[in-house]
């Protein structure tokens, strides 16, 4: 079923302390709140996240499992160094998937999900008058997550999911153009309009120019 927490600030978080732990620490290292090669302090992270040294060490261990964390014997584990080559790679690989996202999703999209769609772009062109990035930046995550939902295609919504966390995270490094809001306005308009009008080609160019020029804007500023 299609989560969509980020039309209200005030929602009921589902995750448990472990699994917050987790983004929250992902989230540290890929913003550079913690450094590469700095060790990871057990008794420091479990009274940050209220958690006992059980479900920490697990925590870290999935860090560790995902490249985030290094693990040396008998020295503890150290934030590993996410470098901007395995960034570039994510954006290179969201270049190619997105386009296929939102194919799908115009050829699957449910009524239902297309309201939540048009719910979801009405506050795109809400915010970006008001030149609010990080909310803009939200609903546009959100309106992204419809699609990646709308694609019936598990396998692709759980990987661009994981690319739009890590650009999150280290787009925070990011210089924004002057005209940022207007640009991303202007971008998901194209792509909304040919949902409007289930246009497959007009989407499929709209989403292959948003993420061609997202990715050049993100590797401008890493």
């Amino acid at each position: 079923m299609l989560n969509i927490d980020f039309l209200n600030n005030d929602y009921s978080d589902s995750h448990t302390p472990a699994e917050k732990a987790r983004e929250q620490i992902k989230a540290a290292i890929l913003s550079r709140e913690l450094k590469p090669g700095q060790r990871l302090i057990e008794q420091k992270l479990c009274e940050q996240y209220s958690l006992s040294r059980p479900p920490l060490r697990e925590v870290i261990n999935q860090l560790a499992a995902d490249g985030y964390v290094e693990l040396i014997p008998n020295r503890g584990a150290f934030v590993a160094d996410i470098d901007n080559r395995m960034l570039d790679d994510i954006l290179s690989m969201k270049n190619l998937l997105y386009p296929q996202a939102v194919r799908w999703a115009l050829e699957r999209i449910t009524v239902d999900e297309m309201d939540i769609l048009q719910e979801v772009y009405g506050f795109i062109e809400f915010y970006y008058p008001t030149g609010d990035i990080p909310k803009l930046e939200r609903f546009a995550r959100g309106f992204d997550a419809v699609i990646y939902n709308a694609s019936k295609n598990a396998e692709i919504e759980h990987s661009l999911l994981k690319y739009d966390f890590i650009i999150e995270h280290t787009m925070k490094l990011t210089r924004y153009p002057i005209n940022y809001p207007e640009i991303i306005r202007n971008e998901y308009k194209a792509i909304f309009d040919a949902f409007r009008t289930r246009n497959v080609a007009q989407g499929e160019e709209a989403a292959q120019i948003h993420a061609f020029r997202s990715m050049l804007r993100i590797r401008s500023g890493i």
